[in-house]
């Protein structure tokens, strides 16, 4: 925890001066100078715990409460069954199916690498795992992989027929050559353990080459733990990205998938869409060349305790496309170069506590078009824009943060939606270079709030009118209520509202 410590003591520095309670931030270059230190070890970031440590202790810092650690998941049981059925066969048919699925866009990049070829190597029913995979390819004639030196490669697309599994496990490594197109789908099971999965492909390369990746869809299920994943996938490319999870549709799997404890580094993006209860536990997120983590359509999820550093385009956590149900909390999100996290598409009931989001080059966190969203116990600092946006928002409870140092607003609030409600209580902003922002807004109920070290101004856009009646009532250190209506008071609250949705 050693580098954890010098990072923090890089970020927030403690005022001495009489009567500041609240912190301070570092100077830009203290800052960026404490997540270079960082991003040379990068691998202190993997370590199981980490974001929660960390989230804890710059929590402490502010007061805030962090998020409380999840109970141990339960261990997963081994796949068993019958010996696997290994054959070639023609890569395009697996490729149609995933159509089905998938639809055909952003198909014509993979379709390109094949270079005309359509030979793959299909598992069609049965269990087995990478190296046993491998000596029987060899053993009945299948080009496309082999193993050498404790590493298999494949050259050529691998399929996991539905029904079957592969298990990939501790020391295993998997080398996939971009050259020929090779990729890994599954539509059966994918079994995950202490394992490598890489491809060949530099990290200085254009974005615009071919990467192969790692695709589950349909009726697929993955269950991944401790590995970790270079140099993967095409950002911005659906479900070719990088580490995809895509089980919607009509013969969607049942079964939550689980990520835990894995390295995801120089990979065009993870992302679950439409998975119902998974799990994605204590990850690290790494220098992404997309989004790092996407969910979208998925119900009842959890990201929880996750580091997300340096992703290079897009937002670092994104929930999106009607998601509901999902619980964001313990995540450490840094230094990426677009929104820390954002949640937008029409999500329902999303939950974000105690995150800690810092040095994020736009928003910390930005909601658009979402309603009965929770945004508790977080601390929201050094971006480089808005602290909080919340733009065409429905009911939003906005409670126990610490919005710090922010470039812009603390919080920026537009077009509210017809109906919505926002609720600020017990919120900590200072030093951000607007307090409170907005335009067409509804109703926004201040409640507790501390605005005390929040200068030189505290309120804009169509709050300022209210400004003069919130300083001389004397409410900017611990307000009781003041509210801001463009229409008559209601009385239910956040709970009672979204309960009813």
């Amino acid at each position: 925890m050693t580098r954890v410590l010098a990072y923090l003591a890089s970020v927030v520095l403690i005022s001495a001066s009489m009567g500041q309670a609240a912190p301070k931030l570092a100077e830009s270059a203290a800052l960026h100078a404490g997540i270079a230190g960082l991003q040379q070890d990068a691998s202190v970031m993997s370590a199981q715990g980490f974001a929660y440590d960390a989230v804890a202790q710059i929590a402490e810092l502010y007061g805030v409460k962090p998020a409380p650690r999840p109970k141990a998941l339960a261990e997963v049981t081994l796949p068993s069954g019958d010996a696997a059925k290994v054959a070639a066969g023609d890569t395009q048919i697996a490729l149609t199916q995933l159509s089905i699925s998938e639809g055909t866009n952003n198909q014509l990049r993979v379709q390109q690498a094949q270079h005309s070829s359509k030979a793959g190597i299909f598992i069609s029913a049965g269990v087995i795992n990478l190296q046993d995979l491998a000596t029987t390819a060899q053993e009945q004639g299948i080009a496309g992989i082999a193993m050498a030196d404790g590493v298999v490669t494949l050259s050529r697309p691998l399929v996991i027929w539905q029904g079957a599994t592969l298990l990939i496990h501790p020391g295993d490594v998997l080398q996939m050559q971009a050259a020929e197109g090779a990729f890994l789908l599954n539509f059966g099971k994918l079994d995950l353990r202490g394992a490598t999965l890489r491809s060949d492909v530099a990290a200085d390369a254009p974005e615009t080459r071919y990467r192969p990746f790692v695709l589950t869809s349909g009726s697929g299920q993955v269950y991944a733990e401790a590995n970790q994943f270079q140099a993967l996938g095409m950002a911005e490319l659906g479900p070719f990205a990088g580490f995809v999870i895509s089980t919607q549709g009509l013969f969607a799997s049942t079964t939550p998938s689980v990520l835990r404890g894995n390295r995801f580094e120089d990979i065009g993006g993870v992302a679950l869409i439409g998975t119902k209860a998974a799990q994605v536990t204590q990850n690290a997120f790494l220098a992404s060349r997309g989004g790092a983590l996407i969910l979208a359509q998925v119900g009842a999820g959890a990201a929880l305790g996750n580091t997300i550093y340096n992703t290079k385009a897009g937002a670092g956590l994104r929930v999106t496309a009607r998601s509901k149900d999902t619980l964001i909390a313990g995540n450490l999100v840094l230094g990426g170069q677009g929104n820390g996290v954002q949640v937008d598409g029409g999500s329902f009931g999303i939950t974000l506590r105690g995150n800690a989001v810092l040095d994020n080059a736009q928003s910390g966190l930005a909601a658009k078009t979402a309603s009965c969203l929770s945004v508790k116990d977080n601390v929201i600092a050094a971006n480089g824009a808005v602290g909080l946006r919340l733009t065409k928002t429905g009911y939003v409870q906005v409670a126990g943060n610490a919005l710090v140092g922010n470039a812009g607003s603390a919080i920026a609030v537009g077009a509210q939606l017809t109906k919505a409600r926002m609720e600020l209580n017990s919120n900590l902003m200072a030093q951000n270079q607007i307090g409170l922002t907005g335009a067409a807004l509804h109703l926004v109920t201040l409640r507790d709030n501390d605005l005390s070290a929040q200068l030189p101004r505290i309120f804009d856009g169509e709050f300022a009118q209210y400004q003069a009646a919130f300083l001389t009532s004397g409410r900017t250190d611990h307000a009781a209520v003041f509210q801001i209506s463009s229409v008559a008071a209601e009385d239910a609250d956040f709970a009672s509202i979204c309960s009813q949705e």
